[in-house]
């Protein structure tokens, strides 16, 4: 019943999480460049949400800025979240911001894309996703 609960009550954590960083893009081979904040932009993608739905996604929807900030109380990433958009546009640096049914297309799309990939038996084993995942850079 323990193992039970726990899955229902995480549950939700865990789809947030998926959606907000399966979806987004991901380097392959040896991380190019230093640039923590780029990679931060490239890696995660928030999902769009009225203010009264904050409580369901505990602030977590703010992906980029809780990343950005990882201290920074969750209730607070909404008022941030503008300033890190204009930040983004001036260095013209991606800033994703989805609804909850387009980020799930966003995963399942990039989920698919690189099954596909991993059972390609025509494309050389180093170059795949497989690969990848299996033998991370940084």
């Amino acid at each position: 019943m323990f193992v039970l609960a726990s899955f229902t009550v995480t549950a939700i954590q865990h789809v947030q999480f998926c959606l907000n960083h399966f979806a987004a893009d991901v380097y392959t081979g040896p991380p190019k460049g230093n640039d923590w904040f780029e990679k931060q932009t490239g890696g995660t993608l928030d999902i769009s949400c009225s203010s009264w739905m904050d409580w369901f996604y505990g602030g977590l929807q703010f992906q980029l800025e809780h990343h950005l900030f990882p201290r920074m109380p969750r209730c607070q990433l909404r008022r941030v979240s503008p300033l890190v958009q204009d930040l983004c546009k001036k260095h013209n640096l991606s800033y994703r911001s989805l609804s909850f049914w387009e980020a799930n297309v966003w995963t399942i799309r990039r989920l698919r894309n690189v099954a596909q990939q991993a059972r390609d038996l025509s494309n050389p084993v180093p170059k795949n996703m497989l690969w990848e995942a299996v033998n991370t850079h940084g």
